[in-house]
């Protein structure tokens, strides 16, 4: 299992070499988002797609 500075540096040296630090972070931060979205299914921290579109019905009132 590798670290979360080996999956970094990972995603760090698999981008172009003309990336800007923009490009870097937002795919560093891509990985994050995936990373904690994948921890929140695992521990049933999920919600059905019917009461997501009931929720988002509910900011349009």
């Amino acid at each position: 299992m590798s670290t979360a500075k080996d999956e970094l540096k990972e995603i760090l040296e698999s981008q172009p070499e003309d990336s800007t630090s923009e490009e870097i972070v937002r795919e560093l931060a891509f990985h994050v988002m995936v990373q904690r979205g994948l921890a929140d299914s695992e521990a049933g921290r999920v919600i059905s797609n019917d009461e997501l579109g009931r929720r988002i019905q509910s900011w349009a009132q």
